[in-house]
């Protein structure tokens, strides 16, 4: 039912398979969001994902939240629901793509009005959806920032906030029944700064690398997170093969918050599909790989959104 939820009671919906219609979701844990996006969409049979889940991104210069919106209209194909995800949303309800419009046509209209998609209209679009929205459809929106406009609309949406707890070190820390000693504490805040997905990504590293054990020092937080090529590209590579759409997003980012080249992670994932892909599905890997090449080469988009989308679709594509 509507109003303001836990990220674990969507997964838990999601598990089920009783979702809502529509979901508000903000916060700054982006990993916790990437995971809620993958939970959504993998809420649909593996078989049919690929007609029913549609993912729309803020940054894209085409996308609007009417085109959003309308995509959910689509009925779904051979199975009972449709996912539709818009992801940066806050670049569309915040006005950004209005503002830098009308900064580009500023000579032309002189009357001031806006040529791009203004906040207010954005904001009472979907007030208006979340008033009637699709039954067979579920439309989940994702952005930072915008808890104030999301929980305005609680009362007809499930609004749905993945802040990182004050203390996320020491959350982590229950969640794999490890506990790090000082020195290990230190390294890795020193490490990941105000960044809370890529500390969530090196205590996940370095929990698996040191399995077994419930203290861990300096010692093996420094054979992991001091070298993230030896095993980052592998880690990403394995996620993809697997299908693990949230781990291979979470690896993602931490190699390129740690310099690592597009065109690199590129060649990685091509690898992938060479060897894991084939059959019917292979045209369509190749197809949304040749794609992104094309836009990473014609600066047809941010590096991370493009890498992120290819990850995504790869990770759907099914396997013979």
């Amino acid at each position: 039912m509507p109003g303001s939820h836990t990220p674990k009671h969507v997964r838990e919906q999601a598990a089920r398979g009783e979702l809502e219609p529509l979901y508000l979701v903000t916060g700054d844990d982006d990993a916790e969001m990437s995971a809620l996006s993958s939970a959504l969409a993998d809420s649909v049979e593996e078989e049919f994902r690929a007609f029913n889940v549609q993912r729309f991104y803020g940054t894209d210069s085409g996308t609007t939240l009417a085109g959003v919106l309308d995509a959910a209209g689509t009925f779904p194909l051979l199975t009972s629901r449709r996912v539709v995800l818009l992801m940066q949303a806050q670049v569309l309800l915040t006005g950004k793509k209005a503002k830098a419009a009308s900064t580009d046509a500023e000579e032309t209209a002189a009357e001031g009005e806006a040529t791009g998609p203004a906040k207010g209209s954005d904001l009472s679009l979907l007030k208006d959806y979340a008033e009637r929205p699709y039954a067979h459809a579920v439309v989940a929106l994702f952005g930072r920032g915008l808890q104030r406009s999301f929980m305005a609309l609680a009362k007809r949406a499930v609004v749905v906030t993945c802040d990182a707890p004050t203390d996320i070190l020491a959350t982590l820390e229950r969640e794999h029944g490890v506990r790090f000693e000082e020195g290990a504490r230190r390294l890795l805040r020193d490490r990941a700064g105000d960044d809370v997905s890529r500390l969530r990504d090196d205590v996940e590293r370095v929990a698996l690398y040191a399995a077994g054990r419930t203290e861990i020092g300096v010692e093996q937080v420094r054979a992991v997170v001091t070298k993230p090529g030896a095993v980052g590209g592998w880690t990403l590579a394995n996620s993809v093969a697997g299908g693990r759409t949230a781990a291979a997003l979470r690896e993602l980012r931490l190699l390129l918050a740690e310099g690592g080249v597009p065109y690199m992670i590129l060649g990685q994932l091509r690898s992938v599909v060479e060897k894991n892909v084939s059959g019917r599905d292979l045209p369509r890997a190749l197809d949304v790989l040749l794609r992104t090449d094309l836009a990473l080469k014609s600066t047809g988009g941010d590096p991370q959104v493009l890498l992120e989308r290819l990850v995504v679709e790869l990770c759907a594509t099914g396997r013979d």
